[in-house]
């Protein structure tokens, strides 16, 4: 049985950073499947993520929707952060994304805390965002709990 990658993109971004603050996350993830793979070094990934809108070779043609899924060339290297990347045909990184994990209907709630969390931008401590979920999510307990919980694994 293969498992489906969902990933959720950002148009044109410039680095990396674009792709993980800028999507919508009301943006429904996309199904994709990947047609290529490129392994990068370390050095070349970090050169790459931060400067997606240069033209690559081994992107151009690539890309695109095929039977409901995007067409994706991923994009790895030890210790980073896998890359999805549809060029549409041309040869940079038109729309880049990365997987988003699909919650289970038990851990809906957790997995949006954790994500928040997760993804904060850089500049907002993990105080600090958990100080703003308590403002936000006062009058659920439950949420209250997990919050507590979350605080208590730093």
């Amino acid at each position: 049985m293969s498992t489906s990658i969902h990933a959720r993109f950002t148009r044109k971004p410039c680095s990396i950073d674009e792709v993980h603050h800028n999507s919508d996350p009301s943006a429904p993830p996309e199904v994709i499947t990947i047609e290529f793979r490129k392994e990068l070094t370390e050095t070349e990934y970090d050169a790459f993520a931060n400067t997606l809108l240069e033209d690559r070779d081994w992107l151009a043609g690539r890309g695109g929707h095929a039977d409901g899924h995007r067409r994706v060339v991923e994009v790895s290297a030890p210790g980073r952060t896998t890359l999805y990347v549809d060029p549409s045909g041309s040869s940079y990184g038109r729309y880049v994304g990365v997987a988003i994990e699909s919650p289970t209907p038990s851990n809906d709630q957790a997995s949006a805390i954790r994500w928040l969390l997760d993804n904060r931008r850089p500049e907002v401590s993990i105080d600090q965002a958990l100080r703003t979920l308590r403002i936000a999510l006062c009058c659920d307990a439950g949420a209250m709990e997990l919050l507590d919980q979350i605080a208590s694994e730093k």
